[in-house]
C-alpha cells in the first residue's frame, strides 16, 4: 500500500506540472481558444441564464430529432452549433483552491493507475517500459472515451480537442514513467527485476 501512495503521490506530481507546462508554456490549448468578439454585450444577455449547461439548437421532442422537416432539424443543418457553460458566481482567477482540487484529481488518477497495474503485475513479471505502456493505454483509453467523444457527439472543435488527447497521452506517459519506477513486480529468487531503462 506504501508503494501504491507513493506512486500516486509522485505520479500525480508529474501530471500536475506537465498539466500546468501544457496550458502556461507550451503552445497546446491557448492557440485553439479564440477571445470572444463583444464579451461584455453577450455576457449581459448571459446573464439571465441560470448556470448551467446550454445547447442550441436544442429540442425536447425526440420526434423532431428523427424528422428532417422539423423546424428543429433544419435549424441544426443551417448551424451554427454551439455548447454554453455558464457560472454565475463570479471568482478569483486561478485561486488556490483550483490548484489543490487539480492535485488531488490527479493524485486520485496517478493511484488508481497504480493500483490498476499492481494487480496486473501479479504474478506477470511486466518489464518496465511494458509496466509504462500499461499506465499509457489508460491514458489513451480515457482519451478516446472523453475528449474524442465530446468531439464526435458534442461538436467541439477538431484542434481544441487535438490539443487535450495530446495533453493526456504524455500526461500519462510521466506519469507511468513515474508510477512503473515504484509499482514492480516481485522478483523471483533466482530472476532479478529488469532495469529502469529496459524494455
Amino acid at each position: 500500500m506504501k508503494r501504491i501512495l507513493l506512486s500516486g503521490f509522485l505520479g500525480g506530481i508529474a501530471y500536475f506540472i506537465w498539466g500546468n507546462l501544457a496550458w502556461m508554456v507550451v503552445p497546446l490549448h491557448m492557440p485553439t481558444i479564440s477571445m470572444l468578439p463583444n464579451e461584455a454585450d453577450v455576457s449581459e444577455n448571459l446573464k439571465n441564464l441560470e448556470s448551467g449547461v446550454y445547447v442550441a439548437p436544442w429540442s425536447s421532442n425526440e420526434e423532431d430529432w428523427n424528422d428532417p422537416e422539423s423546424d428543429w432539424s433544419k435549424r441544426h443543418a443551417s448551424g451554427p452549433l454551439y455548447t454554453i457553460y455558464i457560472q454565475h458566481e463570479g471568482e478569483d482567477a486561478m485561486p488556490a483552491s483550483m490548484m489543490i482540487n487539480g492535485f488531488i484529481i490527479d493524485f486520485l488518477a496517478a493511484t488508481l493507475a497504480a493500483c490498476l497495474l499492481s494487480s496486473a503485475i501479479a504474478g506477470n513479471p511486466l518489464s518496465y517500459m511494458q509496466r509504462v505502456g500499461f499506465v499509457l493505454g489508460m491514458g489513451i483509453f480515457v482519451a478516446l472515451l472523453s475528449h474524442l467523444a465530446y468531439w464526435n457527439w458534442m461538436h467541439f472543435e477538431l484542434r481544441y480537442t487535438i490539443g487535450f488527447v495530446i495533453d493526456v497521452v504524455v500526461g500519462c506517459t510521466l506519469m507511468g514513467l513515474v508510477v512503473a519506477a515504484i509499482v514492480k513486480p516481485v522478483p523471483n529468487t533466482d530472476e532479478s527485476e529488469p532495469d529502469a531503462g529496459s524494455a
